[in-house]
This record gives structure tokens, C-alpha cells and sequence, in this order.
């Protein structure tokens, strides 16, 4: 989705202030790599990304790791605002560059605080806005990995981005090693697969920046 929304939308710093009293959060900070929590551990806690860049991974049982949602500031995370389930295969986030987070209890969310903050209602009405959108991008992500080839992956996933940036020129979030996980394919054969690319013509690349050319005509 291409319209950012903020847990705390519409609350001033001071209600913000007020209400992580209120909800007696913690705050605190991790460094690049470094694992912030496991799902299974904590499914009634949230974490709002304060700064920095996240990412929520599942490790199957061959070891195999997909990236199944990139976080950057602003972001939500936690097994009560996910569809996904965090049971049987290890679902963790990582902090892929240093974060500082927020942790909330879920129960202070969706519980009328003792105080009756006026914003409460607000602060509801714009997690469950995010529950629709993480629902909406977790589908979107399904689309991709649906595709049979690795080519077919790419492709998808490039236009996705271009109609995001409205344009056929766009950045990726990460790196090429962590596209290759979001993508749940080798990370050879995808290099192999861009190459084939450029050579056909389809897409141009420097650095993380790349040009769909040729495929909206195809």
C-alpha cells in the first residue's frame, strides 16, 4: 500500500505522551541483525517502530528463510494485528538497520483505559485501519509468491513497486541478498534471472534503483 498510515495518526505528541503512560509501554533499541522477538513468545504484545528498519521472517524447518513483511518507521508488528499464524515455524523480527521500538501490551489497545482518553477511539480506529492494510499487503505478497518462476517473481514484484512510486522507475527497500528472501527464491538463480533481464531489454538497473522498459508492452 502506497498510503502511509501511523498507528498513532490524528494523537498529538502530548496525547502520545499521556497515553504511553497510561499503557505503561517500553521502549528500547536494537542493533542491526539482532533479533527483537519471536511471535510465539509475546502474542499479546505490539511493537511500533520508532526508528529504524525491521523485518518479519519465518525459518522453516530445512533452515529456508522468507521475509514475509519489511518494516520501516512507523510500522506495526505483533501476533495480535497479524493474519499470520505463529505457530509451527519459527516467525521472529530482525532489525535490519538500528531500531528503537515502542512495546505495548495488546490488552491497553483494545481495553478502554481507566482514565477514558478521548483518543482512545482513534488509536483503535487506525489499528484496525492497519490489520485491513497488513491483510491487503500480506495477500499482495501471496500474489508473488504464487507466481511458478523466478522470472515471474521478479516481474510481479517490480510492478508492484513501480505502482507504488508511480513510475516505471523505482528503488528497492532493500538489498539484493534480501530480495531474494522476500521472494522465497535462490539468491544464484535470481541474480542469473536479472542478468537475463537486462539482457532482453526488460528492465535497467543501477544499484538498488531499477527501469521496467519494455514489459508494460509486452
Amino acid at each position: 500500500m502506497n498510503t502511509k498510515l501511523s498507528l498513532f495518526d490524528g494523537i498529538t505528541p502530548e496525547e502520545y505522551n499521556r497515553m504511553m503512560v497510561c499503557f505503561q509501554a517500553s521502549e528500547k533499541s536494537f542493533s542491526t541483525d539482532e533479533t527483537v522477538c519471536f511471535y510465539a513468545d509475546h502474542p499479546d504484545r505490539i511493537g511500533y517502530l520508532l526508528e529504524g528498519e525491521a523485518a518479519i521472517i519465518r525459518t522453516h524447518l530445512d533452515g529456508r528463510q522468507t521475509i514475509l513483511e519489511y518494516l520501516k518507521t512507523g510500522d506495526v508488528f505483533g501476533s495480535a494485528l497479524s493474519a499470520l499464524s505463529p505457530n509451527g515455524d519459527s516467525l521472529q523480527v530482525i532489525c535490519t538497520k538500528s531500531c528503537k521500538i515502542q512495546f505495548i501490551d495488546y490488552a491497553h489497545l483494545i481495553r478502554r483505559c481507566p482514565n477514558a482518553c478521548s483518543f482512545h477511539s482513534l488509536l483503535v480506529s487506525n489499528a484496525l485501519q492497519l490489520i485491513s492494510r497488513k491483510a491487503i499487503a500480506l495477500g499482495e505478497h501471496l500474489e508473488i509468491l504464487s507466481q511458478r518462476t523466478t522470472k515471474e517473481k521478479l516481474l510481479c514484484y517490480f510492478e508492484k513497486l513501480a505502482q507504488e512510486q508511480h513510475s516505471d522507475s523505482f528503488t528497492l527497500p532493500f538489498s539484493l541478498s534480501t530480495l531474494a528472501d522476500y521472494l522465497s527464491v535462490d539468491r544464484s538463480a535470481m541474480m542469473r534471472e536479472l542478468k537475463k533481464l537486462k539482457a532482453e531489454g526488460i528492465v535497467k538497473s543501477e544499484r538498488k534503483t531499477f527501469t521496467l522498459v519494455e514489459y508494460r508492452q509486452n
